[in-house]
């Protein structure tokens, strides 16, 4: 979506660790906010004050992510609930902080 701006690259809207992911990893991907802008996700953050997170908006959770980590395959896609949990749970400066030192180890981003 246009006009779309997230200030988290670590941390998507849905709850994805965009920076850990073997998509962003390989430099195939820029994110919801930083490339990718068809997301359904993006457009209800949009239409709702633009939240960074899903985790703000008063009518989290939705149904759509009553079982988001049990069925997905891909392994971004697999904690989305429990990282979102955990972010709001120790505070986002220090969730970064744990995701920056993962990204770390996971070296440079491939181009």
């Amino acid at each position: 979506m246009k006009g779309f701006k997230r200030n988290n690259p670590y941390l998507s809207l849905c709850g994805l660790n965009c920076r850990l992911c073997p998509m962003q990893l390989s430099g195939h991907c820029g994110g919801c906010g930083f490339g990718n802008q068809g997301c359904p996700i993006v457009r209800c953050s949009m239409g709702r004050d633009g939240y960074e997170y899903c985790t703000q908006c008063p009518e989290y959770p939705i149904a759509r992510y009553e079982h988001v980590d049990e069925y997905d395959s891909f392994i971004t896609h697999r904690n989305q609930k429990k990282d979102l949990g955990n972010m709001q749970r120790i505070g986002e400066e220090a969730y970064i902080r744990e995701q920056q030192e993962k990204r770390q180890i996971l070296g440079p981003v491939a181009r």
